[in-house]
């Protein structure tokens, strides 16, 4: 069986990795046959010219020629003077820097290269990158410079520069440099010339494409950052992880801005492109442990964040400190970088293919970016000298951004689980709440009905007593007057007994079943249940007054237990309020709830009890019998209803009830 599961998985990865390194490759065949500079180029002629075309961009790879460790202005190829000096004839990128020319392998220095044009028209000359300063002639004249190029005063700025001139039959392009802050130099990135409008389109559809990869980049980082924070968990940690390559990726792909802006801190820009570059790495190294590894050995994955930091420590301080006073090290420093690159790319591809074996949800998108990855950094190695793109990005980019879609996917796989996780949950907890809802509702109701079983059985022997009781001391059966009074006291527990009994069926019916609530039309119902009780209070003498809204409004209600609250509220009232006092019930409605009020113009309640009155037990008439339920009963029913009940009192002036409840629609 095992071994049948391992042969499965082992297909996937395999199928997997295949079909990601078939649309690799095709991509970057596509790239390199559609967007590559080295393909794209200017015409070469016979007699050593390059042809430019009045319409559209090439490329200046081919015709170049190199006078290195010198400084030639046009003067000088005007007076044979150049001659006197060694020339190479090279091609864009041939030579990363100087070090091939000097018997120490130092990379800095001063060069000039030279490359004849012919055409007619008005053309640009896009320069990208000069590495580190530059000085332009054409035809003799200097069109302009980017940085100091002269040795004694020499000043870096690494910019994207743009130079526009009028060609009419054959000119020399002339362009000086010079070298001693970065592991490249000279023209390591190939010219781009053509009429106006074409550079303008291609500067913009570049822009276009590296804007589109920032923004998607960063957008995700700033998701998965804020995701993180409101997690706030130790398994959330691959968010956060994967917030950081999105900003690493955002920081890394941001040059040509930088480039367009001419930043002045060249040794600062270079070292934040290639330390976000590894703080990507690292990050992506972070998660593959995370997920595929989770308990492997801790001292091996230790080592592996320890190498991994180590190298971004070094492609920080190397660039920034130690290449420029040890520019020995650079064709070293460059072999590194690559070597490191590729070893990085393979560990990823084998832990998503150990992550796949071993059955891993959601590992399969990862094992595919990474391979897509792994066949990037190889292609961006060995198509050195044979790819560069006019408008797109570098081969490695791509497979960077390949990761960085691949985590956003395996997010949402993620949070996608998790929310079916949830939504079986939230089932299972409601199935689970209603299952316990019924169950102590069928408790309540056969508490309910024991309880008024209960006072039933006892109602019978406690009406038999008191009636006993009222018998003996009616017919004065041979009773002194001590014996006559314990029979009064008899009959007087006897009716407190029964009232309270009374009391406790009353709360066995509220709460043995839910109330059968059903729409209520408010206006009718308070007519209604005004017209009921209007006899028994004016029978006391008391004045009874109604004012109900004749706008039709409806509530969901329980008629009886509303009934019952009313009733509580307009009692207690008749109860307090003198023959010659005033009870009224009214009723105003507002755009979403109804207000029922009942005031009198009684007593009044103290402000030491106003606050306890809706309290169980607690009665301001226990001389009289009272205890302490009917209002605690009717604020149970008001807030079952889904509404509130308040209370406004001032001794010796009366008391307002007002029950609000929502409206229905």
């Amino acid at each position: 069986m095992k071994q049948t599961i391992f042969s499965k998985h082992m297909k996937q990865a395999v199928l997997v990795m295949a079909s990601a390194s078939i649309l690799t490759l095709l991509g970057l065949w596509a790239i390199t046959c559609y967007d590559n500079k080295y393909i794209a180029k200017a015409a070469h002629t016979q007699d050593n010219f390059t042809q430019i075309p009045q319409i559209g961009y090439f490329s200046l790879v081919d015709g170049w020629t190199l006078y290195p460790d010198v400084l030639l202005s046009p003067e000088d190829f005007t007076s044979q003077a150049a001659e006197s000096h060694t020339a190479y004839d090279t091609w864009a990128g041939e030579y990363p820097n100087l070090s091939p020319f000097h018997e120490d392998r130092d990379p800095y220095g001063i060069a000039t290269w030279r490359l004849p044009l012919r055409g007619n028209g008005m053309f640009t000359l896009y320069l990208p990158e000069p590495l580190c300063a530059a000085r332009v002639f054409v035809d003799g004249q200097c069109l302009g410079h980017t940085g100091e190029v002269n040795p004694e005063n020499y000043s870096p700025l690494i910019r994207d520069s743009f130079f526009s001139f009028a060609l009419d039959g054959e000119a020399e392009l002339i362009v000086q440099t010079a070298n001693y802050s970065h592991y490249y130099g000279g023209i390591w990135y190939a010219p781009v010339i053509g009429d106006p409008d074409s550079i303008h389109h291609l500067l913009a559809a570049r822009i276009f494409v590296y804007g589109l990869l920032f923004a998607v980049s960063l957008t995700l980082s700033l998701f998965c950052i804020i995701l993180w924070k409101r997690r706030k968990t130790e398994t959330d940690r691959v968010i956060f992880y994967f917030g950081m390559i999105s900003i690493s990726f955002a920081l890394r792909i941001c040059y040509p801005f930088f480039r367009l802006a001419g930043v002045p801190l060249v040794r600062t820009l270079y070292a934040l492109e290639d330390g976000a570059a590894m703080l990507g790495i690292y990050f992506s190294l972070q998660i593959a442990l995370l997920l595929f590894l989770p308990n492997g050995s801790q001292r091996f994955q230790n080592t592996l964040r320890a190498i991994a930091l180590s190298v971004l420590g070094i492609v920080i301080v190397f660039p920034m400190f130690i290449l420029p006073t040890v520019p020995y090290l650079i064709p070293l420093y460059g072999i590194f970088i690559s070597w490191y690159k590729l070893l990085m790319a393979g560990l990823f591809i084998s832990l998503n293919i150990y992550g796949v074996f071993t059955g891993i949800a959601h590992t399969k998108v990862i094992l595919a970016a990474a391979s897509a990855n792994g066949i990037c950094l190889l292609y961006g190695v060995l198509s050195i000298g044979g790819y560069e793109p006019f408008i797109g990005a570098y081969p490695e980019e791509y497979g960077t951004f390949c990761m960085v879609i691949a985590f956003a996917v395996l997010m949402v796989q993620q949070n996608h689980a998790m929310a079916e996780e949830n939504r079986t949950l939230s089932l299972h907890l409601q199935e689970e709440v209603q299952e316990k809802t019924r169950h102590l509702q069928k408790l309540l109701a056969e508490r309910g009905q024991l309880i008024a079983e209960l006072g039933h059985d006892m109602k019978s022997p406690l009406t038999s007593l008191s009636n006993m009781a009222q018998i003996i001391r009616l017919n004065d059966i041979m009773l002194d007057e001590d014996t006559h009074e314990r029979m009064i006291q008899i009959e007087e527990q006897c009716d407190i007994l029964s009232r309270r009994l009374k009391s406790i069926q009353e709360i066995a019916a509220q709460t043995s079943s839910p109330m059968a609530m059903e729409p209520v039309v408010l206006n009718t119902f308070l007519s209604d249940f005004g017209r009921n009780c209007r006899p028994i209070i004016e029978l006391n003498g008391t004045n009874f007054t109604e004012k109900i809204d004749s706008h039709p409004c409806r509530v969901m209600a329980s008629r009886d237990q509303l009934f019952r609250a009313l009733e509580n509220l307009l009692y207690n009232a008749t109860d307090f309020t003198p023959a010659d006092g005033e009870i009224s019930l009214s009723l105003t409605v507002d755009e979403t709830v109804a207000y029922i009020t009942v005031a009198d113009t009684g007593c009044g309640i103290s402000k030491k009890d106003l606050p306890h009155i809706f309290h169980r037990s607690y009665t301001t008439r226990a001389d009289k019998g009272g205890q302490g339920l009917g209002l605690a009963i009717t604020r149970a029913i008001v807030i079952e209803h889904g509404g509130q009940i308040t209370v406004e009192s001032t001794e010796g002036k009366g008391t307002t009830f007002t029950i609000s409840l929502p409206l229905l629609f």
